[in-house]
């Protein structure tokens, strides 16, 4: 695994040192999507043309309201940036959604493996996902998003500190970055002589209830693995015993956690973020007044 690691990322590394012009460019405004509940809602969000087949391996319960589904796409070729979504289609239903990925890039890449978190919903395919789905399956997906971290093609982006915010089921693309972000410094660990140096990051975390941080075990461990990550959880309901459990806020995510990280990370420090509308406009225009630059400010809605 560490061997393909380095094959993936240093290839392209070092080219990139050397030809800095070929960065994509962070964009020149703060960045806002739309819901992806019906992809005719984005019509102009990128897609890639080819639509996969792919199998359901598993599903299984992440907590009373999250199914975890995790795919398995056969043909060549099948890759996705860390952040980015799938349209999700399944037989015999019209509608259409979109699960953004939790699982790492360079897993699709070598196994065709991708994973997507799912709460439960009325919507048809999501409900589907919740009452019919099995192992065995087959569905239909395609990529799409503009919302996503690049380090393979970018190496400012590469070695920039990240602020990463997620609200709800809007942690899921930021599980995919954060492991992006893993595979990066697991490949810088064991290739000593290279120049690249990754930054820092921070997350915010915040569910509903202490049930609902489904990713928050699997975040523990990447801190407790990688000293450059800290994490921070939030719960906004109160829980109802009278001991709260250690190192989480029973609160929303406030200005002060934001402007907290801010002064550990730097201004320009890049922020993804992801959740209800009211919090990503939240946060985004708190980044503003701590003096963050627009085309550091990298967020998608949903609702």
């Amino acid at each position: 695994m560490i061997t393909k690691l380095i094959e993936s990322y240093f290839p392209q590394i070092v080219k990139f040192s050397h030809c800095l012009s070929c960065q994509r460019q962070i964009h020149g405004q703060v960045i806002q999507y739309s819901s992806r509940a019906d992809f005719r809602m984005a019509p102009n969000v990128f897609r890639q043309k080819k639509i996969y087949t792919a199998i359901v391996q598993d599903v299984f319960n992440a907590s009373s309201t999250i199914k975890i589904i995790r795919l398995y796409v056969k043909e060549e070729g099948f890759s996705f940036k860390a952040g980015q979504w799938v349209d999700f289609y399944v037989p015999g239903i019209q509608e259409v959604t979109g699960y953004s990925m939790t699982s790492p890039p360079n897993e699709a890449k070598e196994k065709g493996i991708l994973e997507l978190a799912v709460k439960y919903g009325k919507f048809p395919p999501t409900h589907w996902v919740h009452t019919s789905c099995a192992s065995g399956a087959e569905i239909q997906i395609r990529v799409g998003g503009d919302f996503y971290y690049d380090p393979l093609a970018n190496q400012k982006e590469a070695e920039a500190n990240l602020l990463l915010v997620g609200g709800g089921v809007g942690i899921n693309p930021l599980v995919s970055i954060l492991c992006e972000y893993r595979d990066l410094l697991l490949a810088k660990q064991f290739q000593l002589e290279t120049s690249l140096q990754p930054g820092k990051v921070h997350l915010l975390y915040s569910a509903g209830t202490e049930n609902e941080l489904v990713f928050r075990d699997t975040f523990t461990e990447m801190e407790r693995e990688h000293p450059t990550l800290t994490c921070q959880y939030f719960v906004t309901r109160h829980p109802p015993q009278p001991v709260s459990s250690p190192g989480i806020h029973y609160s929303r995510i406030a200005e002060n956690n934001v402007a907290d990280s801010i002064q550990t990370l730097g201004k320009k420090t890049l922020c993804y973020v992801c959740g209800p509308s009211t919090m990503t406009d939240d946060v985004a225009n708190w980044l503003l007044k701590l003096g963050i630059e627009k085309e550091y400010i990298r967020y998608e809605k949903w609702w």
